[in-house]
């Protein structure tokens, strides 16, 4: 049991790192906005670049954040009767979720991979802007950030289960 903690905490820090690249990515997305504008505004000479890379660095960062929401349990729920169960009908159903969330992941998962695979292979690059980035390293965030979100589950699962066949390992933790 002390290894599952410790894997599970490994998880839990990969998540949290993960969370933290995003806020310095951010701070960058930012500096770039600003850039572009005050280029845009106040000279009058707009970048081929800016818009493109801010939108890349928003759409990284929205998918990459999921799995530092979800060790957070930051995601929205709904728990109306939820909340009435006794603790273990809730792990329970948790494991349930869980089970269907990581299909489905595996499923997104797989398509991601093809994606950014044929990206790579054919070394695409963006047609929207003069300025031409290569689309496969941001095409292959979906594949990190499912393989996050895929680890942040299988760890969240062990845990409940954890706690649904050893009630009394909650306080232990």
């Amino acid at each position: 049991m002390r290894t599952l903690r410790t894997l599970i905490s490994y998880q839990r820090c990969l998540s949290e790192m993960s969370g933290r690249l995003c806020a310095l990515l951010s701070l960058f997305l930012i500096a770039i906005l600003c850039f572009e504008v005050a280029a845009r505004y106040f000279f009058n000479a707009p970048t081929a670049w800016g818009h493109e890379l801010s939108t890349m660095l928003f759409g990284a960062m929205s998918v990459l954040l999921g799995s530092y929401t979800l060790k957070h349990k930051a995601h929205v729920r709904t728990e109306i009767v939820y909340e009435h169960f006794p603790p273990r009908m809730r792990y329970g159903c948790d494991l349930l979720v869980n089970i269907c969330i990581l299909a489905v992941f595996l499923i997104f998962f797989k398509q991601a991979f093809d994606y950014a695979y044929r990206s790579w292979l054919i070394q695409e690059v963006s047609s929207a802007s003069t300025w031409r980035p290569l689309m496969y390293p941001i095409k292959s965030t979906l594949v990190v950030a499912l393989g996050l979100l895929i680890l942040q589950t299988l760890a969240d699962t062990v845990e409940t289960l954890l706690l649904f066949f050893c009630p009394d390992a909650h306080e232990q933790a």
